[in-house]
């Protein structure tokens, strides 16, 4: 039976009802057979009611149980992203690093190295190219730890606006 015709017979009865009590001559008998069939339609609406609410009850829980697994998926998705971009940016930072580094030591061998052997004779100062070049290769993890900082900050702040312009055309659909 569908909801239509389970409410047209429920406002039968109402109707029923309502011409029952604008009627002023009754006997007892039919006071009687008119409080049955109202009392009996309005014990099979309690038990649909009851039915209805445990059906509700039972889909409230299971779309609860979904959104609370929806969130914690997300919540999974979003740290895999973060750490997928924390990933890509550390290469990338890891790789300026070794770019600039490999300009340096080409720089220092090419150019700096000369000068300095000029300056100072390998009898005198035998380590001075040598520490140039350590404090290159010491300076390499600071400074790709700088570089990937810095563009992670960058990275996130691009995230923000996307995101605050994503909010912002929804709001306008």
């Amino acid at each position: 039976m569908s909801n239509q015709n389970i409410y047209q017979r429920e406002a039968d009865f109402l109707q029923n009802a309502k011409e029952f009590m604008t009627r002023s001559d009754y006997s007892k008998e039919e006071l009687q057979l008119e409080a049955k069939y109202l009392i009996e339609n309005y014990e099979e609406l309690v038990s649909q009611v009851k039915i209805i609410t445990r059906i509700s009850d039972r889909l409230q829980r299971k779309l609860d149980k979904t959104n609370t697994k929806l969130e914690q998926t997300n919540v999974q998705l979003n740290e895999t992203i973060d750490a997928l971009t924390e990933a890509k940016i550390g290469r990338k930072a890891a790789t300026i690093v070794m770019i600039v580094a490999i300009a340096l030591f080409v720089v220092s061998e090419a150019w700096i190295e000369p000068i300095i052997d000029s300056h100072f004779p390998n009898s005198e100062y035998p380590f001075v190219g040598l520490g140039l070049k350590l404090v290159v290769a010491i300076l390499i993890k600071p400074g790709e730890d700088l570089t990937n900082r810095y563009m992670l900050r960058k990275a996130r702040k691009k995230q923000i606006a996307d995101a605050k312009a994503k909010r912002k055309t929804k709001k306008k659909v």
